[in-house]
């Protein structure tokens, strides 16, 4: 198959009950992972919501084949980049489906609010989304961007379900542009044997979508003005394994506190200090919860400093040593993805000094934790959730008044 091949998606104004499907994604693929039909629908947004932009509500399908017997598959990734012409302005992706987490108990029922945010809503025939349930985490990224993507990560030993999934996406067009580029690209981890002279590769693929002219009929997806404004705190609860050394009695109390804190906002914790029931093998409970948890909270100190940096002599703190080692290991293998779940923290009483230069102090975020409240970890929190503290207004246009130029007579 071409990968190179345009794909046109006619986003039409449908008419009150004329929902559409598309098929020319179909078979559109990169490796294992192939898209589906694709329903597009135009949402009724208020005028003046987005000047100068119409808002598409978009459900991509796609699906993960496998062949019986293969070894099981870690994780897998899509993502969709709606690249921008020489003259076109940017779209943006307003929200989307799945979010983060696991969604393990039963379907979840969706619906968009005023300003074109999937909350929870009431399963009926209201619903504009039911998410269904799964046993995998998804990781989402691209909210008030360009592009989105999803990542699924198996929790057990099986790997990812192979067979069909979906996306859902609000995305916000400029009015009077009719053809967008989409570059659709996926990554993936299928174990490969030492005697196989090839690897898979993971080339991109890029189509475009047509978006037609708007008209006088209303959009079939209509924001429930009654909804309430997004809110996901029963949505998703990342997890997190906090990694310390035990320097001292007060820092062993402010991580705890600090665990306390985090439990209190809807954050999973693990520590040592809550899970010394019984006798257990320490590197085993700590390799298996980090391989487990959506994020490792580093805190800084002097000898956690130097368990990282190599630098600690003798057989003492043999729990953060062996802690580094594997925390340093998952950044060697998988720098992209371990750079944004390995999160540096740094107490009220330590330095930014305690943190090791191997986890990029610097050149990469590291989180200052000035006050024990929920406001002092909130930088934290966004880390986890992918959630900015603001986003990117829509393009707007320059002014007309620096396309002339004043005559010589003026000053």
């Amino acid at each position: 198959m071409d990968l190179q091949n345009h794909v046109s998606i006619d986003l039409a104004i449908a008419h009150e009950g004329g929902r559409r499907m598309d098929s020319a994604p179909n078979g559109v693929s990169i490796g294992a992972v192939r898209l589906r039909n694709w329903q597009i629908d135009r949402i009724d947004a208020p005028a003046d919501m987005f000047d100068g932009y119409h808002a598409h509500f978009i459900k991509i399908n796609y699906e993960l084949e496998l062949e019986p017997g293969l070894p099981g598959m870690p994780w897998f990734e899509i993502a969709f980049d709606f690249v921008p012409g020489e003259k076109e302005s940017p779209v943006t992706v307003i929200d989307a489906l799945p979010r983060f987490g696991t969604f393990a108990n039963m379907p979840k029922p969706y619906v968009l609010n005023q300003f074109l945010n999937f909350v929870p809503g009431e399963n009926g025939a209201s619903t504009h989304v039911l998410l269904p349930a799964s046993t995998d985490r998804v990781d989402m990224f691209g909210i008030g961007g360009q592009d989105v993507r999803w990542r699924h990560v198996s929790l057990g030993e099986t790997g990812v379900l192979p067979g069909s999934y979906a996306a859902w996406v609000v995305l916000l067009t400029p009015a009077g542009q009719f053809e967008q580029r989409v570059e659709f690209s996926a990554r993936y981890d299928l174990a490969v044997g030492p005697d196989v002279e090839y690897r898979p590769t993971q080339s991109s693929a890029n189509f475009r979508l047509s978006l037609s002219a708007p008209s006088e009929a209303p959009g079939v997806v209509t924001p429930s003005l009654s909804a309430p404004v997004a809110d996901r705190s029963d949505e998703f609860h990342p997890s997190v394994f906090i990694c310390y050394a035990h320097d001292s009695l007060l820092h062993k109390y402010y991580a705890r506190q600090f665990g306390n804190l985090l439990v209190r906002n809807g954050v999973h914790v693990y520590m040592d200090q809550w899970d010394e029931s019984h006798r257990k093998n320490w590197a085993t409970w700590a390799r298996e919860l980090i391989n487990k948890v959506d994020f490792v909270t580093v805190l800084a100190s002097p000898i956690c400093c130097k368990a990282f940096d190599g630098k600690l002599k003798g057989d003492d703190n043999p729990g953060i040593r062996s802690e580094a080692l594997l925390i340093l290991e998952k950044l060697h293998a998988r720098r992209e993805e371990w750079t944004a779940k390995v999160l540096p923290v740094v107490l009220p009483h330590e330095l930014v000094e305690h943190v090791s230069d191997m986890l990029q102090t610097w050149t990469v975020d590291h989180y200052e934790i000035r006050h024990l409240t929920a406001e002092g970890i909130d930088g934290l929190l966004r880390a986890m959730t992918g959630v900015p503290r603001y986003t990117r207004p829509p393009l707007g246009k320059l002014p007309p008044s620096v396309f002339e130029s004043l005559s010589g007579t003026e000053s």
